[in-house]
């Protein structure tokens, strides 16, 4: 298992572009990846499913950790931070 935190820095957060980008781009891979916010009883989620991703709500300066399972599970992870950290899709 592969493991990245990232925040969120795109002033209006997760919101439906950044999320079907996120979403388009995790499809590519055959590992299994989940995310959830770092708080309280956050739920994980499908990031491969758009809508359970935007329903994290994930705010500006949110943690997100992404956690990701299977073969190219190295490769899904590098291609959530290099995307987090570009702006997520700004």
């Amino acid at each position: 298992m592969e493991i990245v935190t990232v925040t969120v820095n795109d002033p209006l957060g997760l919101h439906a572009r950044p999320s079907s980008l996120l979403t388009k781009l995790v499809k590519e891979f055959d590992c299994h990846i989940t995310v959830y916010k770092n708080e309280n009883n956050s739920r994980k989620c499908d990031v491969k499913n758009v809508l359970s991703l935007m329903d994290l709500n994930a705010l500006l300066g949110d943690k997100l950790t992404f956690e990701a399972s299977g073969d190219d599970e190295r490769k899904a992870i590098a291609a959530i931070e290099t995307f987090a950290n570009s702006g997520f899709g700004n």
